[in-house]
């Protein structure tokens, strides 16, 4: 988890952006420091994470209606960019949950 938020983290927080605004913008700053700062997931970096996939997912009860997504055509490339970063998150945190135990 750690390596990929590392290694996707502008397109992770401009998604956040995109997707949810200054707050989620804000949320994937301390997501990035929390990941940073411990080698482990603690409770508050777990939630994030989950938030972050929610608002990848386009889950409507996490995406507002006046996100920027709305602007974007469907066929902008930034759309497949948010499939596929939605498909690394799943898969990093499916890793780390077998790698920690955790469910």
């Amino acid at each position: 988890m750690h390596d990929f938020v590392a290694q996707n983290w502008p397109a992770l927080r401009n998604a956040a952006a995109l997707l949810g605004g200054r707050r989620a913008a804000q949320e994937a700053d301390r997501l990035f420091d929390d990941l940073t700062a411990h080698a482990t997931i603690g409770i508050h970096a777990r939630r994030r994470l989950e938030r972050m996939m929610r608002r990848l997912e386009l889950d409507e009860d996490i995406v507002s209606e006046d996100t920027l997504l709305n602007a974007v055509d469907p066929s902008d490339p930034i759309v497949d960019e948010l499939c596929l970063l939605a498909d690394g998150l799943r898969e990093a945190s499916a890793q780390a949950d077998l790698s920690s135990g955790l469910s």
